[in-house]
């Protein structure tokens, strides 16, 4: 009997080539089983919600995302958590501290750099004096982790910064008096 239905197919080969399927059967099929179309982004899970739901589950995710980055943003801005995050996870308002006093001593060791471009001889002395004192903060930044009295530690850490601010206002100072005094005689003679 096998052999007699593929002969008959065989024989009667370009009679069933011949009918192709129209385009939108396909859709037809599906609406007449009650499957509505859904879009290819939407998993299965989304399939047995209604459209309401579903807009309801969108609109939480998306409120749930813009709060997640506004607090990370807020805590990067505020507290510097991504440059100091040992400190954060500590005490929050020291890593505040830390992280002002880091960019207040960026700013000023460019504006000591820029000053002293004359004086190559002087930058360099005043660039080891900051350097023991910044080994030492990566010091106890290093034992940070490591200390049961971490609190104490991170105080240490502060004046630390504080002590480098003071040196290069120092330094700062230094370079504003011998530009004076350069200057000075120059504007008598002028």
């Amino acid at each position: 009997m096998k052999d007699k239905l593929e002969r008959f197919v065989r024989d009667n080969r370009e009679d069933f080539d011949a009918f192709e399927p129209r385009a939108d059967l396909w859709k037809e099929l599906e609406k007449g089983l009650g499957h509505k179309e859904r879009p290819l982004w939407l998993g299965s899970a989304w399939t047995g919600l209604n459209t309401s739901r579903r807009m309801v589950w969108q609109i939480a995710a998306t409120i749930a995302l813009v709060i997640g980055l506004g607090g990370f943003w807020y805590f990067k801005y505020n507290y510097g958590i991504t440059e100091q995050p040992d400190v954060m996870a500590v005490n929050p308002t020291y890593a505040r501290t830390v992280t002002q006093y880091t960019r207040l001593i960026e700013v000023k060791q460019s504006e000591l750099k820029t000053l002293t471009e004359n004086n190559p001889a002087l930058y360099q002395q005043f660039a080891t004096d900051l350097e023991r004192l910044e080994k030492s903060y990566q010091n106890l930044r290093m034992e940070l982790p490591k200390t049961p009295n971490q609190e104490v530690l991170i105080q240490a850490m502060v004046q630390n910064l504080q002590t480098q601010i003071d040196l290069l206002n120092q330094q700062l100072m230094i370079i504003q008096r011998i530009k004076q005094q350069r200057n000075g005689p120059n504007k008598e003679l002028v």
